[in-house]
């Protein structure tokens, strides 16, 4: 497999885990709603950590059996990718959901999504390439040399 396509494919399962969420997070935050379930976005983002290290060491292990040992920044990228389809979701919840116009709330609203899936793409990078590294170490730790 190429890196390029482990890295796009490593985030539509860690989207997928959150986007819902994502959708009453936004209301909460454009659409001055009240959001009150805290507890349940705290479970929602364990999710998201756990099915982001699962999903990068799948991809890492595919890449490792392709003998291709550059494994460090495509982990951390596969990662990180899911904070990519959480900026496509909000270009959707913006022309789709919300009733914004105008160059500063368009310059607003962007460049605060930008700014979230940036720290977002991070976190869950850091958490990929965390995870990966300690299976990575553990696999290789086992194997015998004569």
């Amino acid at each position: 497999m190429e890196p390029g396509m482990i890295v796009l494919l490593g985030g539509v399962l860690p989207f997928g885990s959150i986007f819902i969420e994502m959708y009453f997070i936004f209301t909460s935050f454009w659409a001055y709603k009240i959001y009150y379930v805290y507890g349940f976005m705290l479970l929602v983002f364990l999710i998201l950590m756990v099915v982001t290290v699962c999903v990068t060491i799948v991809a890492i292990y595919f890449l490792l059996n392709s003998e291709d040992y550059r494994w460090q920044w495509t982990s951390f990228w596969a990662g990180a990718s899911c904070s990519f389809y959480v900026y496509l979701y909000c270009i959707y919840y913006f022309f789709f959901k919300t009733k914004m116009f105008g160059f500063f709330q368009t310059a607003f609203y962007f460049s605060y999504m930008g700014i979230f899936c940036v720290c977002l793409g991070i976190l869950c990078g850091t958490f990929g390439y965390v995870g990966t590294s300690y299976f990575v170490r553990k696999i290789y730790s086992t194997v015998k040399i004569d």
